[in-house]
């Protein structure tokens, strides 16, 4: 991460480091672990921002990094899958309770759920 300082730094307002204990959400990124959260606010600078993240997925990529759902991510609904063990009961889970896709928005569709939206 250090390394993509000069290059997130201008994109930033702020970011912030937290510490978060495990929990049993099969959702959560701290799901069966004790994490630690990077959270960036970022500017309005959407294509700039949207360049980076791969840079910070693969930079994170070593330590078994999850995406928070609420968050910007470009990981693969295929990656995601392997950082997610549980993926699978969700969609499964969000299909039976919202057929239709409802609920569904395009970004959901795409990154989390692996369809063509």
């Amino acid at each position: 991460m250090r390394k993509l300082g000069s290059e997130l730094a201008p994109l930033l307002f702020v970011s912030e480091i937290r510490f978060v204990a495990a929990d049993d959400l099969p959702m959560s990124p701290a799901y069966g672990t004790d994490i630690v959260a990077l959270h960036f606010t970022w500017r309005p600078v959407w294509d700039q921002v949207r360049a980076v993240l791969p840079k910070i997925e693969a930079a994170l990529a070593p330590f078994g990094a999850r995406p928070h759902f609420g968050k910007l991510f470009t990981m693969s609904p295929t990656h995601l899958a392997e950082v997610y063990p549980r993926l699978p009961e969700l969609r499964t889970y969000a299909h039976q309770v919202d057929p239709e896709g409802k609920f569904m928005n395009d970004f959901l569709a795409s990154r989390v759920f692996g369809l063509d939206y």
